[in-house]
């Protein structure tokens, strides 16, 4: 696979994010309010996937998910808050709540493993 995550569902310690590479010249996405890692906790509530209320996986429409809350539901059945910080043709990273420990780990993705998502 071509891209900044050459390894399948990359997955971190959020106290040594690597940055994704920005090919062609183009800058990172500029994060609203100095971005970076979320200050809060996602939602408490889990979302249910109900046919025709979210969107099948497409990046382009992701962009608008840019550091906001989003829920994915992944091809292999799993699902999880997610936090995107960079969606690009290929992979989205950003940072993937880890409920069992209570905190934000980096996280990137092929985007074709996303199924559906949604964003709050």
């Amino acid at each position: 696979m071509e891209g900044a995550y050459p390894l399948e569902n990359q997955m971190m310690d959020v106290r040594t994010p690597p940055g994704p590479s920005y090919g062609g010249g183009q800058p990172p996405p500029r994060p609203p309010h100095g971005g970076g890692l979320p200050h809060i906790a996602p939602p408490l509530f889990t979302p249910q996937l109900h046919e025709g209320m979210y969107k099948a996986m497409d990046t382009g429409s992701m962009k608008g998910c840019l550091y906001k809350h989003t829920y994915i539901w992944l091809k292999n059945g799993r699902s999880f808050w997610f936090y995107p910080t960079y969606v690009g043709y290929n992979s989205v990273a950003g940072y993937r709540w880890r409920r069992s420990q209570q905190r934000w780990a980096y996280y990137g993705t092929d985007a074709h493993e996303i199924q559906y998502f949604h964003c709050y």
